[in-house]
């Protein structure tokens, strides 16, 4: 496994799988449907699109070649390609549903990125994304900084 994605993993991947899960259900994806996960990282929404879909019927990209690696390492067999949001390498209406998990906040253009998501979806077809919840004071994060600053204040002493 490769560094990064062992590092996602240890601090957001951990919330991933159960924010995948929610964003599949809200999305409305069927067992029939062929999927795309954008701006996959090592795979968390890629694991649960697999788990509904099968490997042939989810295709993954991200500009990160390392996390596009971790990814297919745990998903051999799924279409992957190293590739920005701004530029998906599908044809129009190639997928019935196309969803970024924490993606689109870090996209260089998000109205870029999410046409193309657009684009590559059929008519009639699904696209969503979940990002962080700014507007509700980023929970994760604040837990995070409470929990370290808690702990830094009960250091032994010397």
């Amino acid at each position: 496994m490769f560094a990064a994605a062992d590092a996602y993993d240890r601090h957001v991947g951990r919330y991933s799988p159960r924010l995948a899960r929610k964003l599949i259900d809200l999305a409305g994806v069927k067992p029939t449907d062929r999927a795309l996960d954008v701006g996959c990282g090592p795979g968390a929404l890629t694991t649960e699109l697999v788990g509904l879909l099968g490997v042939d019927h989810v295709a993954a990209v991200d500009p990160s070649p390392s996390f596009l690696e971790a990814c297919l390492q745990r998903h051999p067999g799924i279409s992957a390609e190293v590739a920005s949001a701004e530029a998906l390498p599908f044809g129009d209406g190639e997928f019935d549903v196309c969803l970024a998990q924490l993606v689109v906040n870090f996209m260089t253009d998000p109205k870029a990125g999410v046409g193309e998501m657009r684009r590559v979806t059929r008519v009639g077809g699904t696209v969503g994304a979940g990002v962080w919840d700014y507007g509700s004071g980023m929970t994760l994060s604040r837990s995070f900084w409470d929990s370290a600053a808690a702990k830094s204040l009960r250091r032994p002493a010397r």
